[in-house]
């Protein structure tokens, strides 16, 4: 009686299998890894580019808004190559002076009725604005000067100031338009830690003597705004209405003649590329009219 013969693997047969599937596997695994970095790389870099997009368009809008609610051209306090400072009603709270009850001047206060008090809190800055005469003033709102019922606003006149020379709280009859007027400040971190982070300051805009409530103390809005060489990567460039430089000889802006900045942004991401060792970068650029600083003559 024969027996069955015996099969399988010789130890050679079984090395070279091995072999084999190590070779697969290590081709597998090189695909994967590739296919990992590769998409983290392209993953930081969306989202860096989304979150400063965001970032780019918020401020933009803000500063071409910025003298909103004021007579021209009072949307720009100051700025430089690294910040700028506006004002305006960026939140369009506004309201007008209606015909309807009596404007009451008692003392330090003055009580209009409006139109709406929706929006308007006692500690904001508002200015008032005669579109006949063109007299214009910053004044606070009183405290606890917001009357819903009777749809009254008191203002605390005794630190008022005046936007256009000679205005008074007296210059505002029925018709005239009350804004609450609030200061943003931004600009980019030059050195330190934090170097090429952009922040943002938020406050009610300021009157004759005390500066207005911070609304929404320096705050860091993006992060890692640098150039290819690590330099501050934001740049604020000023123009008069005839396209020509709004700073002065000694290289200092004049804001009223400031009626379009142009913005200038470069960022890298927070992480060199995983495959070739260097940052990714973009740019964006905005030539941003300033609504506040409108010149009929020149058509915008």
């Amino acid at each position: 009686m024969k027996s069955a013969s015996e099969q399988g693997f010789t130890i050679i047969e079984l090395i070279i299998s091995t072999g084999v599937l190590l070779l697969v596997l290590s081709a597998g695994l090189s695909f994967f890894s590739r296919g990992q970095v590769i998409y983290t790389n392209e993953r930081v870099t969306l989202d860096m580019v989304q979150d400063l997009r965001t970032v780019f368009d918020r401020f933009t809008n803000e500063i071409r808004m910025a003298g909103a609610g004021l007579p021209a051209p009072r949307g720009v306090i100051d700025g430089s190559s690294t910040s700028l400072i506006v004002r305006g009603d960026f939140n369009e709270i506004a309201t007008i002076i209606t015909s309807t009850g009596s404007i009451v001047v008692s003392g330090s206060t003055t009580t209009f009725p409006v139109g709406t008090t929706s929006g308007f809190q006692s500690g904001q800055t508002v200015s008032l604005l005669n579109n006949k005469t063109g007299a214009s003033i910053l004044v606070t709102v009183a405290s606890n000067g917001v009357n819903t019922t009777d749809k009254t606003l008191t203002l605390d006149t005794s630190d008022l100031l005046p936007l256009t020379s000679g205005a008074d709280i007296t210059d505002f009859p029925a018709g005239s338009i009350i804004n609450v007027i609030e200061r943003r400040t931004y600009k980019i971190i030059t050195t330190g830690d934090n170097k090429g982070a952009i922040t943002r300051t938020v406050s009610y805009e300021s009157t004759n003597t005390l500066p207005g409530a911070v609304i929404q103390a320096e705050e860091i809005i993006a992060r890692n705004v640098l150039d290819t060489n690590g330099n501050p990567g934001l740049t604020f460039t000023y123009f008069k209405a005839d396209g020509t430089s709004a700073l002065d000889a000694a290289l200092n802006l004049n804001p009223s003649e400031a009626v379009k900045v142009k913005i200038d942004l470069k960022a890298r991401s927070a992480n060199m590329d995983l495959q070739t060792k260097t940052y990714r970068t973009f740019a964006y650029t905005a030539l941003v009219q300033i609504r506040g600083q409108y010149v009929p003559s020149v058509g915008f």
